[in-house]
């Protein structure tokens, strides 16, 4: 499970930040600014495989989450961001900092969900975590702040393990690519974010076609190649 929830506090995170404070397995991380924890939630995303999360309070909370969620489902890693919104019963009624979470972080995400009520929210959060870790990616929970602070339903969700599925290339793309390979007389690997968890395998490749290999920026963190690669 996911050590901790960044963000910064609000009224509308009353009823998250209080039910953490009344658990030990998630500490609440409070953050100088929402987008902090948003490209925080991202990096740790990266670097462990794991599903991470943040938070931010209802209008200009939820907001600053914008910048930090492209950046994380853009580099595909699963976070998940529970977005706070204004009380249940002013919703579409011009009240103060009212945005519309649902439209906002649609073009930012797999799977965005408004709760309506407490019964809810096992099941959306299970359809969240699972999107955000199946399709690598972010997931939005919208949360008004009196559904935060109602007493939550014996049902709990269930933990997603962080088990995304591993896509194989067909015999007949491998042996086209061989065969490609071996009839080239130079070969350059140009090696994009696609080859993370071959880090052996793509060195071994490059050993054996004596290629340099390259990659984008955006690999550099999943390739640990630094005595044989060039970023470009």
């Amino acid at each position: 499970m996911f050590p901790h929830i960044g963000g910064v506090s609000g009224d509308s995170l009353n009823g998250l930040t209080d039910s953490l404070e009344r658990t030990d397995s998630i500490r609440w991380m409070h953050t100088r600014h929402e987008e902090v924890a948003a490209f925080a939630a991202g990096a740790q995303a990266a670097s462990s495989g794991k599903l991470a999360v943040c938070a931010g309070s209802c209008g200009p909370g939820n907001l600053h989450l914008i910048n930090g969620l492209y950046d994380c489902h853009r580099n595909r890693v699963p976070v998940l961001a529970i977005a706070a919104h204004i009380p249940s019963s002013e919703i579409g009624l011009d009240y103060f900092q009212e945005t519309y979470p649902q439209e906002l972080f649609k073009e930012c995400s797999h799977f965005v969900e408004l709760v309506s009520n407490p019964e809810q929210f096992p099941r959306v959060l299970e359809r969240a975590m699972r999107a955000a870790i199946s399709q690598k990616g972010v997931a939005v929970i919208v949360l008004p702040g009196d559904v935060a602070l109602s007493e939550s339903p014996d049902v709990a969700a269930k933990w997603i393990e962080a088990t995304p599925p591993a896509v194989v290339p067909a015999d007949n793309d491998l042996q086209s690519m061989a065969d490609m390979l071996n009839d080239s007389k130079a070969v350059t690997l140009l090696c994009g974010a696609g080859c993370a968890g071959a880090h052996e395998q793509i060195l071994a490749l490059a050993d054996t076609l004596g290629a340099p290999l390259f990659m984008p920026y955006v690999a550099s963190s999943t390739l640990n190649t630094t005595t044989r690669s060039t970023s470009a």
